[in-house]
């Protein structure tokens, strides 16, 4: 990894597939329940992690593939979903920093000032 915030993408992303991976499994098995309505309508349904149109980055590939280690019984389907999903994750986190030329580097810190309050 180049960095922390790059590592800390991966790791989020990956926690975030596993979820997105079990609750899957669990609604695949669950019984076929009746959809409710919603009590607050939306503009636009939000997409999936799996609805990306464009195939999933070699990195979010190479991480999801490296997953079959933890669970060998995942499906090639699956390793795809985990991909998307860390890509989209990705994705996400660089929106939440669009100007990275004004992030801190690791010998930035705060000042510290120290000062001695005089005898009364």
């Amino acid at each position: 990894m180049a960095d922390r915030r790059s590592f800390l993408g991966v790791v989020s992303g990956v926690a975030a597939s596993v979820l997105l991976a079990s609750k899957a499994e669990a609604q695949a098995t669950a019984p076929e329940a009746p959809p409710k309505p919603s009590p607050l309508p939306s503009a636009a349904p939000s997409p999936g992690p799996s609805a990306s149109p464009k195939p999933a980055s070699a990195l979010a590939l190479a991480i999801a593939t490296s997953m079959r280690r933890f669970d060998a019984a995942l499906s090639d389907k699956d390793v795809d979903t985990i991909a998307h999903a860390i890509d989209d994750n990705r994705r996400g986190a660089a929106r939440l920093n669009p100007r990275k030329a004004t992030a801190l580097k690791n010998a930035d810190e705060p000042v510290t000032r120290f000062s001695v309050a005089g005898p009364r």
